[in-house]
């Protein structure tokens, strides 16, 4: 019997080693082919708790989730370690992406916090737009006031390093919007510092440094004057924090010299926020701004938010100025002034058609989820998405010398004129001198929304 036990244990240990060793030789076959059972093993256990905190009622729906993801980690090839936050990054996106709605939308922490700190109005840095083209940072303009524009910074300038670090490097194989948001992150800063930027001014191939000082700067989105003829003109840019407060400011000024006329213009404006929206129709009627209808049908009734008595114009005419470039709140405010302000008239070209509305969530680490809860309508209850607004008037846009205007907001004349020419706000003017209305247009389609420039 013990003899018998002997040989017994003997073959078996030898049957554990040659089965050992077998199990080693694969896993170095496996190894040098780039996979391993062993890898998908040890990364299933890395992803265990995250999958125990999953819904228990959506485990299963996750299940193929967490399988690729331990693929990836346990056999994908690489020759750098990789990007989990990327990964993660990317799988928010197609989630979002798969809703088929462009408005649900993912940004990331750099992104998310520029576009925080640009809708409350202002932030600290030089005071500049930045644009994207043909792989490089350009100014599209200064700020007026601004650091940049006391700097000398002109439009076209070429940023080809921040403090010495070359751009090209930072940006390469970034998306438009991305490549900006990460310039104007690296330029941006707290007040007092300085930042170096070297730039490149075309045709001249030679680069100079400029040093600025960075500053607090206003994002000033009202711009109000009055003009020939008793006609108040007030362009707002956007609905940012601070709109209402720079609309009430431009009115106090305006009121008192008893308008008889007013041009609301709101062309190329991209929208904002929808309080904000109800906040400037409460300066030009009392009544509803708009309908939204949520999740299951439920239909929900906006009022305008009035504004105290210095800064109301609810009763002379106005003509209010649109394009392709109007768009979600900007639409909210031309549509409703059109169904709920008596003589009130819109023109120019048909608007964008943005008719839904976003929650923003600043998530843990900084990004933001953009998820449309629910579709608005204006007062006669029509809708606006993917349709747009169609003006009582169109007019295409023309800077023909016949559409001589006054040189409003930022606009300047050209070299060696003295005005400026703009037809669709020409129209607006002589529809409210009691002109005849523009002759009928053919309808077009609305113009693309351009990608705003970001703010460094």
């Amino acid at each position: 019997m013990v003899r018998t036990a002997r040989a017994f244990t003997v073959g078996a240990i030898v049957a554990l080693l040659l089965s050992a060793l077998s199990f080693c030789a694969g896993w170095v076959a496996a190894r040098a082919a780039g996979t391993t059972p062993i890898d998908s093993f040890i990364a299933g256990l890395g992803t265990a708790a995250a999958r125990q905190d999953t819904p228990k009622d959506l485990r299963e729906e996750f299940a193929v989730f967490w399988q690729v993801w331990n693929l990836v980690e346990g056999e994908f090839y690489r020759t750098e370690p990789l990007d989990h936050q990327k990964l993660v990054y990317g799988a928010i996106r197609g989630m979002l992406e798969s809703l088929g709605d462009e408005y649900t939308t993912f940004q990331e922490p750099d992104l998310a916090a520029q576009s925080r700190e640009s809708m409350q109005g202002k932030f600290e840095g030089i005071g500049a737009y930045l644009r994207f083209v043909e792989g490089e940072i350009v100014i599209d303009r200064p700020f007026k006031g601004s650091p940049a524009q006391r700097a000398g910074l002109l439009t076209g300038d070429v940023v080809v390093a921040v403090d010495g670090q070359p751009l090209a490097a930072e940006i390469a194989g970034l998306t438009e919007s991305e490549a900006t948001a990460r310039a104007a992150s690296l330029i941006r800063g707290p007040k007092g510092s300085v930042v170096t930027l070297t730039l490149r001014r075309p045709p001249d191939p030679a680069t100079f440094d400029v040093a600025i000082t960075r500053d607090e700067v206003p994002m000033i989105s009202v711009h109000a004057e009055m003009i020939d003829g008793g006609v108040a003109y007030i362009q707002i840019t956007e609905f940012k924090a601070t709109t209402t407060q720079l609309l009430d400011e431009a009115l106090r000024e305006i009121v008192p010299q008893k308008p008889t006329s007013v041009v609301l213009d709101l062309r190329n404006n991209p929208g904002g926020y929808l309080t904000t929206a109800q906040e400037v129709l409460g300066r030009f009627y009392d009544g509803v701004a708009l309908y939204e209808r949520e999740n299951g049908g439920v239909i929900k009734e906006l009022k305008t938010i009035t504004g105290p008595p210095d800064v109301r114009l609810f009763d002379v005419p106005m003509v209010v100025l649109i394009n392709g470039g109007s768009a979600s709140a900007a639409e909210i405010v031309a549509g409703a002034l059109r169904d709920a302000r008596p003589n009130t008239t819109l023109l120019g070209e048909r608007s964008f058609g943005k008719g839904s509305v976003q929650n923003i969530h600043q998530l843990s680490d900084g990004s933001s989820a953009r998820i449309t809860i629910a579709h608005w309508f204006t007062p006669s209850r029509a809708e606006i998405h993917r349709i747009g607004i169609t003006p009582e008037h169109e007019v295409a846009a023309s800077a023909d010398p016949q559409y001589a205007v006054p040189c409003v907001a930022e606009n300047r004349p050209p070299e060696g004129a003295s005005s400026c020419s703009d037809a669709q706000l020409a129209w607006g003017l002589r529809l409210l001198a009691g002109a005849a209305p523009p002759p009928p247009q053919p309808s077009g389609s609305a113009a693309p929304q351009q990608l705003r420039p970001a703010a460094a």
